[in-house]
């Protein structure tokens, strides 16, 4: 495993001891039909970004892949615990609810089910590489598996972009998370709401930063022989400048799933959440979810 070091010397220092339908796209051709497709998967959680976000700012590279693929501005969060980010991240990353996973709030880390794998580990656990850029350090150093990731950034949002762009256009992972985290702290600064220009600004950029992603994928050198799926969610909405309850506010979030073999749609309303994350992630690696995983949460999109 490979770490970028990128945050300060006393928490790097901790975090080194505890992680060991066919068509042509916007971002580069479908996979070759003259050879075997190579699924790949790129995962990008925005923390804080509310469900009515994708709509009322400017998100031209979000925009065109819920054009291009499925997606909607009300799914759910988790329901069985507080909309904070510890049970929020865990549940997208295991595919159950908290009730299960055991994560309540942003701590208590020692009490996961690790009953529940997270994707990053299951993949792992299938042979598969595995590459994660995160900015909120328990995410990586709490939720996913010791020794599961093959390759690790952590930093700021821009870093942690740059970093995971370098991936895409130069390696050759399988399963690439992102976890961004400045839309949430601009919320928690100045308010979770569309009135409010610097939440817009966060939002605004991080679409840009996701851009980026999308354009690493188009260019690389294989890209005709890979099935690419890409999934773009949050842990919570907000409602203020805080969350934690389970109103409309801070429990609505998007749903985005886009990819070489997803056709465009809209999720029905009263459907979507962040816990269909990862049965769809595995679906689409030819890994189907089986009963004994006892997933929460519903294939999207890659079937």
């Amino acid at each position: 495993m490979r770490v970028v070091h990128s945050v300060g010397p006393a928490a790097l220092g901790l975090f080194v001891q505890l992680v060991g339908c066919a068509s042509d796209g916007l971002w580069g051709n479908v996979s070759d039909s003259s050879s075997p497709a190579n699924p790949k998967v790129l995962f990008v959680g925005i923390d804080g970004l509310r469900g009515d976000g994708v709509s009322g700012s400017t998100m031209p590279r979000l925009d065109a892949i819920m054009r291009e693929g499925a997606w909607t501005r009300t799914a759910s969060t988790q329901l069985h615990a507080r909309t904070v980010s510890g049970p929020g991240w865990a549940s997208m990353l295991t595919g159950v609810d908290a009730n299960k996973h055991g994560i309540s709030r942003n701590g208590g880390w020692e009490g996961m089910d690790r009953s529940y794998p997270t994707l990053i580990g299951r993949s792992h656990e299938l042979g598969l590489r595995t590459a994660t850029a995160i900015n909120w350090l328990p995410i990586q150093m709490m939720l996913i598996e010791p020794g599961s990731t093959d390759a690790v950034s952590v930093g700021s949002d821009g870093l942690v972009a740059e970093e995971m762009v370098s991936r895409l256009e130069n390696e050759d992972f399988d399963v690439h998370f992102v976890a961004f985290d400045d839309v949430d702290r601009v919320g928690h600064q100045t308010g979770f709401t569309l009135d409010n220009p610097a939440y817009v600004e966060a939002i605004e950029l991080t679409d840009e930063r996701v851009g980026w992603m999308l354009d690493a994928i188009g260019n690389r050198a294989n890209r005709k022989q890979e099935d690419w799926l890409v999934l773009v969610t949050s842990d919570h909405g907000g409602s203020g400048t805080s969350h934690g309850a389970l109103d409309e506010d801070c429990r609505t979030i998007p749903l985005i799933v886009w990819g070489d073999s997803v056709s465009p749609s809209i999720i029905p309303p009263g459907e979507g959440s962040h816990l269909d994350i990862h049965p769809t992630v595995m679906a689409h690696l030819g890994y189907r979810p089986k009963e004994s995983w006892l997933l929460d949460g519903t294939i999207r999109g890659s079937e």
